[in-house]
């Protein structure tokens, strides 16, 4: 427990900002080894390496470099350079190639810009290496890297300006890089929730008609889970809450209540209590996110649908699930489960998945995550016996954070070699819950 920590807890105790507290960051990793990497290297490396939730992220990849390739112009270009920009970064860490071929990715984008409009293929283009910026400065999560939440709010502003009907036209490509924006643009939201401090970023309102059921071609099961963190965040923003008395606060409470209920309801994969099956461990994560999403939609409606005992049987059921998992690279469950983490051996299995999964050659690194837990932790320790909420306590803490923090992850193990069709066959024979 450090000085930083206990001023903090004294300025939630008292309700009074501490203007003086440093930000919370972890130090950004720099090698000035000047790397000599084939591009076919690069472009190997960077199909099983990019930040998905229910997509191929091998298939992915390859999406991206068709993108690329599709013409000689500025705008493929882009692509292509942003994906080895993201791959060297991803192989070799922060270092001159890597932030060259970022550049290089940015000047093409200029470049490619500067026409007075986008057609179809171009705009595609400009979504992907939006999206692999994006993805760039979430990997290395440093106090420097604050621009991924420029970037997706520029891949939004180009969708927003764009016609789904025409998009569409250039085949199934488009939907899997829909998704992939869905999936990053869901998390950004939550990050949001719980920043509260001058100059928060805005993220543009994107037409459903680009992310609906009728368009995305993700599992189902995943479909329902981020589709209904997507509308857990939206409703229990400060901007919708209503009044605390009156019809509109009843109605609210019955919203919030229903969105409980159809996170309890989707239909879960079987866990098959198999330590040798792979989709066991497809069935454990998408129980560990189901639990993550009860229990932050409990968190932050405190006040408004209180189930204490419900709550902490999620918890429970979190915690006994952790330890199976080989790893986790989905960081939403990990700070979710972990902030609840009270005592030294929750503690422990939480730094143990971290661990696990840290290991692992296409992890990105849980440094941030990590930092944030243990400011947590300490929070909790030290407000034990007082009246600070939860939900203040972590908005304290998310809201002292550099930059606002990214909770994506690296593509996961089941997803690759197919597993996902695996997902969709389970579904339709209703091997599930």
């Amino acid at each position: 427990m450090s000085h930083w920590d206990i001023e903090l807890y004294y300025s939630l105790k008292s309700s009074v900002p501490v203007r003086t507290l440093s930000l919370l960051g972890v130090p950004m990793l720099w090698n000035t080894f000047k790397l000599e990497v084939p591009d076919r290297d690069l472009f190997e490396y960077s199909s099983a390496s990019l930040a998905t939730f229910g997509h191929d992220a091998a298939t992915l990849g390859k999406i991206l470099v068709r993108i690329g390739l599709e013409g000689k112009t500025a705008s493929a270009a882009a692509v292509l350079q942003a994906l080895l920009a993201f791959s060297s970064l991803h192989r070799y860490g922060l270092q001159p190639h890597a932030v060259e071929l970022k550049i290089a990715a940015l000047k093409s984008l200029a470049e490619g810009s500067a026409v007075p409009s986008l057609g179809a293929k171009e705009t595609i283009q400009h979504i992907a290496t939006g999206m692999l910026l994006c993805s760039f400065e979430i990997h290395h999560s440093s106090c420097s890297s604050d621009e991924w939440m420029g970037c997706l709010r520029g891949v939004e502003t180009v969708i927003n300006a764009s016609s789904i009907k025409t998009l569409l036209q250039l085949g199934s490509d488009v939907v899997v890089l829909l998704d992939w924006v869905h999936y990053h643009d869901i998390l950004a939201r939550f990050s949001l929730l719980y920043w509260e401090r001058e100059g928060t970023p805005e993220l543009p309102s994107t037409p459903t008609n680009f992310f609906g059921p009728q368009i995305s071609i993700l599992p189902p099961p995943v479909f329902s889970m981020i589709n209904l963190l997507s509308q857990a965040c939206v409703t229990i923003s400060s901007s919708t809450i209503p009044p605390e008395t009156g019809n509109s606060a009843d109605d609210y409470k019955n919203f919030v209540g229903v969105i409980d209920w159809r996170i309890r309801t989707v239909p879960m994969l079987k866990i098959t209590h198999d330590d040798n099956d792979v989709l066991d461990d497809v069935a454990l994560l998408m129980h560990l996110y189901q639990l993550a999403m009860l229990v932050f939609l409990n968190r932050r409606s405190e006040g408004v649908i209180d189930q204490p005992i419900r709550t902490q049987d999620y918890i429970d059921k979190a915690f006994a699930l952790l330890p199976r998992l080989s790893f986790c690279k989905q960081q939403f469950p990990i700070h979710v489960i972990g902030c609840e983490a009270r005592t030294d051996e929750q503690r422990a299995v939480i730094l143990d998945v971290i661990s696990r999964t840290e290991k692992m050659s296409l992890s990105r690194s849980f440094s941030y995550c990590r930092r944030i837990l243990q400011a947590v932790w300490a929070q909790d320790d030290l407000r034990e016996g007082n009246k600070i909420s939860h939900r203040d306590m972590l908005t304290s803490v998310i809201g002292h954070c550099v930059i606002v923090p990214a909770f994506s992850c690296a593509n996961q193990k089941y997803l690759l070699n197919g597993k996902t069709r695996v997902v969709e066959q389970l579904c339709s024979r209703n091997l599930l819950n």
